[in-house]
């Protein structure tokens, strides 16, 4: 399955091939081309692991890519991949969203409590606002994409050559130490 585009209307677009192989021969696979790019960070684990920029390259605005594999008829692998922003930095969008429908939640009690009583039910426009807010949230989501978008395709990149390359032709370009002499 081709790739989502990165310009798609998704906050954390996702990401999804199939290949050839088990998982853990994916995921290993992968871990080895990561070690060659010193443009990319990973943490692993057997079936999942997420790809990151480096902590001296690091922005507000770097995504991460989290990877998660399975195995599907065939012996093949289904690779699922979500772009997004770092754990903490997505959280505090969430929060950020949550703490805008506490008080659109009220604002709503109080509307409808206020249009029963046949009173002005200025409560409803608490809702209002919260909708305002989000949308901003979500323009700014796209803000950041903009201005990561050269991270976006670094991670993207090793994905795609992750993809493409045979594990036993990336051990046969690992280097061999000769000793110190």
């Amino acid at each position: 399955m081709t790739p989502v585009s990165t310009n798609s209307a998704r906050m954390r677009p996702v990401y999804e091939w199939d290949t050839e192989g088990p998982p853990e021969e994916f995921v290993q696979r992968l871990d080895q081309l990561v070690s060659f790019d010193p443009a990319v960070d990973m943490q692993r684990g057997s079936k999942h692991c997420m790809l990151s920029i480096p902590i001296e390259a690091r922005r507000t605005w770097s995504p991460t890519l989290d990877v998660r594999v399975s195995e599907i008829q065939g012996g093949r692998t289904h690779v699922f991949a979500r772009m997004g922003p770092e754990p903490r930095v997505w959280t505090f969008f969430v929060f950020l969203y949550a703490a805008a429908a506490f008080p659109a939640m009220i604002g709503g009690t109080l509307g409808l409590v206020q249009w029963s009583l046949g009173d002005p039910p200025w409560g409803f426009l608490a809702i209002a606002g919260a909708l305002v807010f989000w949308l901003l949230l979500y323009l700014a989501s796209f803000v950041g994409r903009g201005l990561s978008a050269d991270q976006i395709h670094q991670l993207l990149a090793v994905m795609d050559v992750t993809l493409s390359v045979d594990a036993r032709d990336i051990a046969d370009e690992v280097p061999v130490d000769q000793g110190s002499s």
